[in-house]
């Protein structure tokens, strides 16, 4: 019986040769990737936030100065067919008609607002979130559009629509925004529906159960 010995080692050897090879391989590639540095993110970058430069042309009604700790918060009413109401937070001054001009850009060809001004202005803004209360009974809509700039905060619009696409293409175009980022923003609160309204499927529902009773009176 001949001797297999020589004929297996020769066929181990190769093998043996490349499994030392695989693992010493693999073996430097592991040192040599937990040797490079990784770096986490200090922080999750959320959704770029819509930029718009609004411009406001209102007529200055009242302005409603609240003092709190380190800043002072505004509530500017005004005579805009469509825009109510400014809020704005500014820091605590001994003239805060003048700090309100300043923050809105209007220092110094406005050096002091003043009841029943004119006013115009351009105002950069990043908005974050639009909420819309729908009165149906009234037929208006209440816009509530929030920012995160640093002195105004909020801006209060009144339309006079109810229907959800015609808010958001008049949104749109109030805030020179597309219809998509408004609709990426916008949320809706309806008031005054009735509760006992029938759904479609009640209704039909309904329909039919009136029909069948027709039937059996006629019959």
């Amino acid at each position: 019986m001949p001797d297999l010995r020589p004929q297996i080692l020769l066929l181990t050897l190769p093998l043996l040769f490349v499994g030392i090879a695989f693992w010493a391989g693999s073996d430097f590639l592991t040192k040599q990737l937990l040797s490079l540095s990784y770096r986490t993110p200090d922080k999750l970058q959320a959704d770029t936030l819509p930029q718009v430069l609004l411009a406001l042309n209102f007529t200055l009604i009242d302005i409603n100065i609240d003092q709190e700790d380190q800043v002072t918060q505004v509530k500017i009413i005004t005579a805009n067919s469509m825009l109510k109401r400014l809020e704005l937070e500014i820091p605590n001054s001994k003239f805060p008609e003048v700090a309100i001009a300043q923050q809105l850009g209007l220092y110094p060809q406005i050096k002091k607002l003043k009841p029943n001004q004119q006013i115009q202005v351009k105002i950069p803004l990043n908005l974050t979130a639009i909420k819309v209360e729908i009165e149906k009974k009234q037929g208006i809509s209440f816009l509530e559009v929030r920012t995160t700039n640093n002195a105004l905060k909020k801006l209060n619009f009144v339309l006079p629509f109810t229907e959800v696409k015609i808010l958001e293409v008049m949104t749109a175009q109030l805030l020179n925004l597309s219809p998509e980022d408004i609709r990426k923003l916008i949320s809706y609160q309806v008031k005054n529906q009735s509760q006992f309204k029938p759904q479609p499927k009640q209704r039909i529902q309904t329909e039919k159960a009136a029909k069948t009773e027709t039937i059996l009176i006629s019959n």
